[in-house]
């Protein structure tokens, strides 16, 4: 009796253990969301280190990924491709479904950067064959958001908003907000490219809603950045230059360099087509002062932006 009683709480301790890093790497991946990579990376590597203790290899590779995706969104492609490949061998060891998926996603990523679309869609198709298999809805969509991006930079705009709006469809349905608020700005930027402003708005006007239900300020200034440029495409500079405070705001907080450089260019801009020269003066001049400091190879502007 007293064996069975020290057997049924090791069990229990070990379920415990193992609860926790899955509570560790769930709070990584909402706050690699949030784009709150400091606390995501903690959190991230006491799950990878709790999951090694216990040779809990499905929360390792959880791990490993977030791992990954906190290095992508920095902009650390090679390191991110590391943490990716370490999560993917272990996924394939234990035929962890949901982790090999994972893995196409996050390298498709990885392709669209290095601007090699065709590895992209493979990776993506791949990934979408597995979350149909097992019935991962929130996979399937993301897959499809993928997919409509890659399109969308082959310039297929047709097919890339049918992707979109199938991830869309399914994101209504699974009420993800942070998901939702990503096709919205996604089938926006298509808009935008074709050049239907009125679209455009509406859309990325239905993405700063969403996101303002959140607390990811970085997809929200996203979201002004892209009404700016749209109302200034359409001659409304009272709107653009409203949207585009808005985002200088919340960039300014967030100390975010390359993207405060494209604000100050795009807010000196619009002051001189309003003729307040004074003004547009001293945004370019802010403008100027940032890049002495910093030569800034990628922009904000129209960018797709991209949630896990």
């Amino acid at each position: 009796m007293l064996l069975l009683f020290m057997y049924s709480m090791f069990t229990l301790r070990a379920q415990t253990d193992t609860n926790t890093v899955n509570q560790l790497n769930k709070l990584a991946d909402v706050y690699e969301q949030q784009g709150n990579y400091t606390t995501s990376n903690n959190y991230a590597n006491q799950a990878l280190q709790l999951a090694q203790q216990l040779n809990f290899k499905k929360g390792e590779a959880s791990a490993l990924n977030n791992l990954g995706l906190i290095q992508y969104n920095q902009g650390n492609l090679s390191e991110a491709l590391g943490f990716y490949t370490s999560s993917y061998k272990i996924c394939k060891s234990t035929n962890y479904k949901n982790g090999m998926a994972s893995f196409f996603c996050n390298t498709g990523l990885v392709y669209i950067d290095l601007e090699n679309y065709n590895e992209a869609i493979i990776k993506y198709v791949s990934a979408l064959k597995i979350y149909q298999a097992i019935h991962n809805e929130a996979g399937e969509a993301l897959c499809y958001n993928h997919l409509g991006t890659v399109y969308a930079k082959q310039q297929k705009f047709t097919k890339a908003l049918a992707h979109h709006n199938m991830a869309l469809k399914i994101r209504v349905q699974l009420h993800d907000t942070l998901a939702l608020a990503d096709s919205y700005q996604n089938i926006g930027y298509i808009y935008y490219c074709k050049k239907d402003f009125n679209e455009a708005l509406n859309y990325y006007n239905l993405a700063l809603t969403t996101n303002l239900q959140t607390n990811n300020v970085w997809a929200q200034a996203y979201s002004y950045t892209c009404l700016g440029n749209t109302y200034e495409n359409v001659n409304n500079q009272a709107q653009a230059l409203k949207n585009y405070l808005a985002a200088l705001q919340i960039y300014r907080q967030l100390n975010s360099i390359d993207d405060l450089v494209e604000l100050y260019s795009s807010i000196s801009q619009v002051y001189t087509q309003i003729q307040n020269y004074t003004e547009a003066s001293y945004y370019k001049s802010e403008y100027q002062k940032l890049t002495e400091k910093l030569n800034p190879t990628k922009y904000y502007s129209t960018q797709n932006y991209s949630t896990n």
